[in-house]
Order: C-alpha cells, then sequence, then structure tokens
C-alpha cells in the first residue's frame, strides 16, 4: 500500500520547475504578433503568478497547473478567458493560445533569467 501511495505522488515529485519570469511571443491565427511576459510560481502541481503582454501590463492567473511536462495557465483581461496550454522541452514553453476554448495562436517562452 505504500508504493501506491509514493506511485501516486512521484510525477508531483519529478515535474520540473516552472517558477520564475518567462518571456517571448504569441503568434495570432490572423498573422498578428505580440510579446508574452509570464510570472510563475509553482507549488507542486499547482500553479500561480501573472501573465500579460508585457512586464507592466499584468493579469492575474486565475488557474495554473502543470502535469508532467505540460503547463497550463488561465487569466480572465477581459470578458474572455485567456489559456495558454505548453510544454516544456529543452528550456521552452511553447504550445497553444485559447480564448474561451477557441484557439487564437501559439506561444513560445523562454526563461528571463536562466
Amino acid at each position: 500500500m505504500l508504493a501506491v501511495g509514493f506511485l501516486a505522488l512521484a510525477p508531483a515529485v519529478w515535474a520540473a520547475d516552472v517558477t520564475g519570469k518567462w518571456v517571448g511571443d504569441m503568434a495570432l491565427n490572423g498573422g498578428a504578433a505580440m510579446s508574452a511576459c509570464v510570472h510563475l510560481k509553482q507549488d507542486g502541481a499547482t500553479l500561480a503568478g501573472t501573465e500579460g503582454p508585457s512586464e507592466e501590463n499584468q493579469f492575474p492567473i486565475t488557474r495554473g497547473r502543470i502535469e508532467g511536462e505540460v503547463v497550463t495557465i488561465e487569466a480572465q483581461p477581459g470578458p474572455a478567458v485567456l489559456r495558454m496550454t505548453m510544454k516544456l522541452a529543452d528550456g521552452k514553453l511553447t504550445g497553444e493560445v485559447f480564448e474561451d476554448d477557441r484557439k487564437i495562436g501559439t506561444v513560445s517562452l523562454r526563461r528571463a533569467n536562466p
């Protein structure tokens, strides 16, 4: 029984730590590009922090989670919910951006202070 409990906790223990400042770009489906800045604080599998287009323009993350190498964060900068679903690989977070569950583009972030 102890081994089963340990195995259930193993993914949280082995998950990468994504705490810190991440910067990069979002490419929107219409062809527009914009900068992105995300501040993450990890507590086990839960993520908190802020996200936005710049250091000065940030919105609180309302829901954040890391499962293995998959990072999902949500914020509500206006009436719509903005969600980024990204994979951590080679020190980068890359993935898709959704507005109210409709894909609106892609995102690529790197640690600001590796």
